[in-house]
């Protein structure tokens, strides 16, 4: 994965939309971002920027990019108002200037030719995958996306994916659009389909971790690479304050030391990382 040259920038917001219930997209001018951000990479946002200097939260919060436009010299960060630092991204309109530290991290490889491609978010988790379906049509290659959400009002994504030209598989666990059940059990059933006929399956997964959890057991189970976008608290972004260990899969050991979700990561394969020991 190329990595752009980070950097710090004060970005104009276009526009701060409810896309879903509780669920925003902001889109930011941000040319020097969209002209260098990878697939699964995030930027680090200054929430309390704009509000007349207040300082709380005093960290940044991690986001990973949606979307971007090169072109247009625009990037888009989906959220959802759970805390602190998203309640005051809510405060924020056209003209206003979000202070973005980025792009940031390890994102996803895009698979060498096409093959049976999954994009697979739940939640919040479909937030990395629409830029890298964007990444996959200007390549040529096809994928299926499953995507899934409490409940239908939360759900965000399907139109974006499909625009791009996936096909798209939906579970909620009430049931009002799609599959009742988990969007893994989704993924399950369609490796379990597969014969010799079917090309190999990549899975591409973001999510909470249980869910990233299941997805690393069905897939090792199937023999089926799998890349997953970790959601952790990154403070700094640049691996200096130490606060997103993620421990490898055979022990720090091996490594002289922990895993760090901000500078490893947040992209890992699915077999690398002992998904126990990732706070969330």
């Amino acid at each position: 994965m190329p990595e752009g040259t980070k950097g710090i920038y004060d970005c104009p917001v276009l526009a701060n939309t409810e896309v879903a219930r509780g669920i925003f997209l902001m889109r930011l001018h941000a040319p020097v971002l969209a002209a260098q951000v990878f697939p699964g990479q995030f930027v680090n946002v200054n929430t309390h920027a704009y509000g007349g200097g207040q300082f709380s939260p005093l960290l940044r919060r991690p986001f990973s990019v949606c979307q971007a436009d090169r072109q247009a010299g625009w990037i888009s960060i989906l959220w959802k108002a759970i805390g602190a630092g998203t309640r005051l991204l809510a405060g924020y309109s056209p003209g206003n200037i979000l202070n973005l530290i980025g792009p940031l991290g390890r994102g996803y490889a895009l698979p060498e030719g096409g093959g049976d491609i999954i994009l697979l978010g739940g939640g919040l988790g479909v937030a990395p995958l629409p830029i890298l379906a964007a990444a996959l049509q200007a390549h040529g290659i096809s994928f299926t996306a499953m995507l899934g959400a409490r409940t239908a009002a939360e759900l965000w994504g399907e139109h974006e994916l499909q625009t791009r030209g996936g096909k798209t598989s939906l579970a909620t666990d009430d049931g009002s659009v799609g599959t009742r059940g988990l969007v893994t059990e989704i993924l399950e059933a369609h490796l379990a389909k597969r014969d010799a006929a079917h090309p190999r399956s990549q899975v591409y997964a973001c999510g909470p971790m249980p869910m990233l959890r299941r997805v690393a057991q069905i897939c090792q189970r199937a023999q089926v690479p799998a890349q997953i976008a970790i959601e952790t608290v990154m403070g700094c972004g640049f691996g200096i304050c130490m606060g997103c260990p993620v421990e490898p899969a055979p022990g720090p050991a091996a490594f002289g030391r922990y895993l760090l979700a901000c500078l490893d990561g947040p992209v890992f394969h699915a077999d690398e990382i002992r998904h126990e020991s990732i706070a969330h």
